[in-house]
C-alpha cells in the first residue's frame, strides 16, 4: 500500500514537473496558449489539494496501521485501538501481499528487517533497540530525500529563471508563462520539504527517548515498565508513519546497503553493552 501511495506522488511529481515544464516550452514557441498554460497550472494545483493529496494520505493511513499490525506482532505489544483504530483486515493485507509477490516473487530482502542479533535480548530489551533502530533509520533517510528533493525543484526554477533574463522576458510574462504554471510544482516541492524535515525532526525526538528508555531498562527498570513505556513511544512511530508522506523507492534502495549496516553495527554495540553492564541473555 505504501507503493500505492508512492505511485500516486509520483503522479504528482510527474503532472506538477515534466509536463508543467513541457507546457511552458509549448507555450513559449506557441504564445497563444499562454493562458492555457497558466490555467493549466491553476487546475493542477487545486487537484492536487483537493484530491491526489487527500487519497494519498488515505491509502497512507491504511498502509501506516498495516505496518504497525507488522510490529505489534515482531515486537510482541498489544494492539492500542484508541490509538490505531480498528486492525486492518486479513483479506485485505492478503491482497496486497499477492500483489506484491507478484511483482517481487521470491523476495528475500524483506526479511529479517530488523536485526537478528537482538535474539540475545529478553524481549522488552529487543523491543527498545529495534523501535531506536526504526527512528534513526526512518530519521537520515527522509533528511536526505528532503535535501534532494528541495534542491532539484530550486534548480528548475533557477535554470527557468536564467532563461528569462536571457531573454529579457518581462515580469507580467515571467509570472503568467512560467510562474503561474510552475505552481503546482512549487507547491508541491515546499510542502514535502517542510514535511520531510518535520518527519526527521520527530524522528530524532522519539530515537533520543528510545535511547534513554533502553538506559532505563540498562539499570534494572521491570520489564513490565518497560514494555508499557515501549507501547507509549510505539504510538509516536505510528503517528508519524500517517503523517508523512513516503520515500520515494529510489532513495530507499540507494541508502538501504549503507543504513542497513550502521544500523546492524549499532544493534551489536547495544547487545554487547547489556551483557556487560547485566550479563543479560535472552
Amino acid at each position: 500500500m505504501y507503493f500505492s501511495a508512492k505511485n500516486i506522488f509520483e503522479w504528482q511529481v510527474f503532472l506538477a514537473g515534466p509536463i508543467s515544464v513541457g507546457a511552458i516550452i509549448l507555450s513559449s514557441r506557441y504564445p497563444s496558449m499562454k493562458g492555457l498554460v497558466a490555467a493549466w497550472g491553476l487546475f493542477l494545483t487545486l487537484l492536487d489539494i483537493f484530491w491526489l493529496t487527500p487519497w494519498r494520505k488515505k491509502i497512507q493511513d491504511v498502509a501506516a496501521r498495516i505496518q504497525e499490525s507488522f510490529d505489534c506482532d515482531v515486537l510482541d505489544l498489544p494492539w492500542q485501538e484508541l490509538k490505531a483504530g480498528k486492525k486492518p483486515d486479513d483479506e485485505l493485507i492478503k491482497e496486497h501481499a499477492d500483489k506484491y509477490d507478484r511483482h517481487n516473487p521470491n523476495d528475500e530482502s524483506i526479511e529479517n528487517w530488523y536485526s537478528a542479533k537482538v535474539d540475545e535480548l529478553p524481549i522488552y530489551m529487543a523491543r527498545i533497540a529495534c523501535q531506536r533502530s526504526n527512528c534513526w533509520w526512518d530519521a537520515e533517510q527522509r533528511r536526505y530525500y528532503a535535501r534532494i528533493f528541495i534542491v532539484s525543484i530550486l534548480i528548475i526554477f533557477m535554470v527557468f529563471l536564467f532563461l528569462a533574463i536571457l531573454t529579457k522576458s518581462s515580469l507580467e510574462n515571467y509570472i503568467i508563462s512560467i510562474i503561474v504554471p510552475l505552481s503546482p510544482l512549487l507547491l508541491l516541492g515546499i510542502r514535502h520539504y517542510l514535511e520531510q524535515k518535520e518527519a526527521s525532526s520527530r524522528l530524532d525526538s522519539l530515537k533520543e527517548h528510545a535511547s534513554s528508555l533502553w538506559d532505563e531498562a540498562l539499570s534494572g527498570k521491570s520489564a513490565t515498565d518497560m514494555t508499557a513505556r515501549s507501547r507509549v513511544l510505539q504510538d509516536e512511530i505510528l503517528e508519524n508513519r500517517r503523517k508523512t508522506p513516503p520515500v520515494l523507492d529510489v532513495i530507499y534502495q540507494h541508502l538501504r546497503s549503507k543504513h542497513e549496516k550502521q544500523m546492524n553495527y549499532c544493534i551489536e554495540k547495544l547487545v554487547l553493552e547489556a551483557k556487560r553492564k547485566g550479563g543479560v541473555v535472552a
